[in-house]
């Protein structure tokens, strides 16, 4: 069972948390040092460019330098008004690391260089080639009153399908940015699809060392589709359990059922110096600490948890649809006591009208039978600290708390109660379908590999049956892949589910599945 063999591997999980034996926030410093090397000659920018962490004056801009020669390589960036740079407002060298697998990131900020809620322009040159352009806006000052637009997605298996969904989010007029809300790649093969990943040391798209993992984000970035969304939008970027390993927890191992080659704790900083190095992001500083709070304006706030890195371990064996009387036990953390604390604290200081929450796993219950939760990874295995959040926004009249959720491959909009159930609502929450990943309907059938078996009855229940189990439930697509739009308004919330079909076949075609409505003072979802 997994428990037992987490008992077995406890102690050779734990240990500090860096890269390599380097601090994991050395490589973030790195990319600031001034560095003497030559302007590259040459080289290639396959895996395209990315902007992220937006503010109202600053960006992080990203990109890699292939095929250039052995060392650091210096690029030159420039940053302008107009996509033909026409009005430059930064020309800046920035170095591509060798230590870090030729990778370049820096921060652009400065009264003088940016401004706030701006369109810009930027790329990347060797003295012989140069990137295709990437696009961002900065994040509106802290009195504007515009909507704020933002795309989520999550969950996107490369073998599953065709990242189309991507390039419909690139189509998207007027986003301010988007957030990834995890699993940005796969760290080994989960379902069958009309792609194949060969990665690894097995050949199996099993990924364990730095190298490897490297090589995972070179794949996934090779496609064009998620380059376009990348250069067409600035991306905040949290991680969920595929980044290192399925379903671990903390400094604990996963349900992984492959050879073992690098122990956990190894394992673990390798897979976050690849995210660190790949996502277009420098973490203020602090490498390991992702979650964050942005202010949009008057209309929103953002607060981006960290489900992941500080949690207990996932009661009941993590086994499915069973009764789980240790999920709702005192004392038990998803999030961990310092993010806890600032949670409730920021939550509860926020001046903005909306307090968007992006969730990388489902607040709402999912039951198969009444208090039989069909999973115990999301926050159905951590009930008690639930609560204490739900009733926390109840006592202190924090009004207009929307959750933004990926992970279970599946849309779901509903109701957020202190429980996770019932009708005492306090927030909304909005689950969007994933990239590609195979949802419900695969899951419990059997099609994806489900190391967990249920009963036709429970099976039943969370597919054809979900939202009579589940009343707080207010709407279920469960066969669509895809992505979610939040528009954030002062007097409603508007939400929009859209699917792209991911597989047999690419697509890019973008087709609204859903639109909701909440009106800003009541915890409410109106569907359109």
């Amino acid at each position: 069972m997994a428990q037992t063999r987490r008992e077995l591997l406890r102690a050779g999980a734990a240990g500090a948390l860096v890269l390599g034996g380097v601090p994991v926030d050395a490589w973030a410093r790195g990319g600031r040092r001034r560095v003497a090397v030559p302007l590259a000659a040459r080289g290639a920018f396959a895996e395209g460019i990315a902007a992220g962490a937006p503010k109202p004056r600053g960006i992080v801009l990203w990109t890699r330098l292939s095929g250039a020669g052995s060392g650091d390589q210096r690029l030159s960036l420039e940053v302008a008004r107009d996509r033909d740079f026409r009005r430059t407002v930064l020309r800046r060298d920035v170095v591509a690391r060798a230590g870090a697998d030729g990778t370049a990131k820096v921060r652009v900020e400065g009264r003088r260089i940016l401004d706030p809620g701006q369109e810009y322009f930027y790329r990347f040159d060797t003295r012989s080639s140069h990137s295709e352009v990437g696009r961002f806006r900065t994040l509106p000052p802290p009195d504007s009153r515009d909507p704020i637009r933002i795309g989520f997605f999550s969950c996107q298996d490369w073998q599953a399908g065709y990242f189309g969904a991507h390039r419909a989010l690139a189509a998207e007029p007027e986003l301010d940015f988007v957030v990834c809300l995890g699993d940005y790649i796969y760290e080994r093969n989960f379902y069958k699809g009309p792609r194949t990943d060969a990665l690894g040391a097995n050949h199996d798209g099993e990924v364990q060392t730095l190298d490897e993992y490297r090589s995972k984000y070179r794949m996934y970035k090779s496609d064009a589709d998620l380059r376009a969304m990348h250069a067409q939008h600035a991306l905040y970027a949290m991680w969920d359990d595929h980044e290192v390993e399925d379903n671990y927890t903390g400094n604990m191992p996963g349900e992984a059922t492959q050879q073992v080659r690098v122990p956990f704790a190894q394992r673990r900083a390798n897979g976050y110096r690849a995210f660190a190095e790949y996502q277009p992001e420098d973490y203020m500083g602090r490498a390991t600490r992702l979650y964050r709070n942005l202010r949009l304006g008057r209309n929103a706030e953002l607060f981006i948890l960290d489900e992941r890195q500080y949690r207990d371990d996932q009661p009941c064996g993590d086994r499915a649809a069973v009764p789980c009387p240790e999920a709702d036990a005192p004392g038990r953390t998803l999030l961990g006591a310092a993010q806890k604390a600032w949670f409730k604290r920021s939550l509860q200081a926020s001046q903005a009208r909306w307090k968007l929450v992006g969730n990388p796993l489902m607040m709402m219950s999912l039951d198969t039978a009444p208090n039989t939760p069909f999973l115990k990874d999301d926050w159905d295995g951590y009930g008690a600290e639930r609560r204490e959040i739900g009733e926390h926004i109840r006592a202190k009249r924090i009004s207009d708390v929307a959750y933004v959720t990926g992970d279970i491959h599946t849309f779901f909009a509903g109701e957020v109660t202190p429980s996770g159930r019932g009708t005492d609502a306090v927030a909304t929450e909005f689950v969007t379908g994933s990239v590609t990943s195979l949802g419900i309907p695969e899951s419990v059938s059997g099609d994806e590999g489900a190391r967990n078996a249920i009963t036709p009855d429970q099976a039943f229940a969370v597919t054809q049956n979900v939202r009579m189990v589940n009343p707080h439930i207010k709407y279920d697509e469960q066969h669509s892949r895809g992505y979610g739009v939040v528009e954030a308004h002062d007097n409603e919330l508007l939400v929009r589910y859209v699917s792209v079909q991911a597989t047999p076949v690419r697509s890019t075609q973008g087709n609204t599945l859903a639109r909701f409505r909440v009106a800003s003072g009541t915890p409410r979802i109106q569907t359109l």
